[in-house]
């Protein structure tokens, strides 16, 4: 059978995004990171700063072995909010509004690469 890395922080750390956000105001945060918008970068953002955890699972087992929520401890999930919370302070002047579009004004890769 066929195994697969699976990251089990990044569910997480999805999950965290999700519920900061429901607190922030639609315009522009977000719009601005909404999953057609810098969602991935800011989940770029923080997987890149916080420890990850990874198991290996059986393809076919993937998606229905899993739970959809995984406990983790409160020190880290007080960290991922943490990044999550830095990143949208970060990541958003990055961009700036034209016509209604968010339009990156440098290279996010490498800005992410080379700041920590």
């Amino acid at each position: 059978m066929e195994k697969q890395l699976f990251n089990l922080t990044l569910p997480v750390v999805n999950e965290e995004i999700g519920n900061i956000l429901s607190t922030y105001p639609n315009h522009p945060y977000k719009q601005a990171f909404s999953p057609t918008g810098l969602r991935q970068e800011l989940v770029a953002y923080v997987l890149s700063r916080v420890p990850n955890k990874y198991t290996v699972i059986e393809y076919k087992e993937m998606l229905s072995t899993l739970p959809f929520s995984l406990p983790y401890p409160s020190k880290q999930l007080l960290e991922i909010e943490h990044y999550i919370q830095l990143g949208i302070r970060d990541i958003l002047p990055v961009y700036h509004k034209n016509n209604g579009d968010m339009r990156p004004t440098h290279n996010l890769k490498l800005y992410y690469l080379f700041s920590s």
